[in-house]
């Protein structure tokens, strides 16, 4: 019992953490879109969260060399661009490489709400 319940609170301790490690993506005053850049590789994951209101549409767009997706948790698994209506919340997206490589994957993330 006493493992289950540490095993348990490890998992949240792990959920806020990686939750702390999110960078938000940000537009410029007037702007309507913003873009982010960086590197993934296999097992190591790059997040992203942003904010909307209701009945906005958002269009995400991912530019790499081919070895990357990204998910937006709740919407979308693995897509290199998606556009939706968002609800009033925040978003979390996650920049994943695709297949294994030992190589980093660059890429630019860019986000357009209207």
């Amino acid at each position: 019992m006493r493992a289950i319940l540490l095993a348990i609170g490890l998992g949240f301790v792990a959920q806020a953490s990686a939750a702390q490690s999110c960078s938000e993506i940000r537009f410029a005053r007037g702007a309507s879109s913003g873009e982010v850049s960086g590197y993934t590789i296999d097992g190591e994951p790059r997040c992203y969260t942003f904010g909307s209101g209701a009945g906005q549409t958002a269009t995400v767009e991912l530019f790499s060399t081919g070895n990357a997706c990204f998910t937006i948790a709740g919407v979308v698994d693995c897509r290199a661009e998606y556009r939706f209506t968002t609800n009033r919340q925040t978003y979390r997206i996650g920049v994943y490489q695709l297949l294994r490589s030992p190589s980093y994957e660059e890429f630019r993330l860019r986000l357009t709400i209207y």
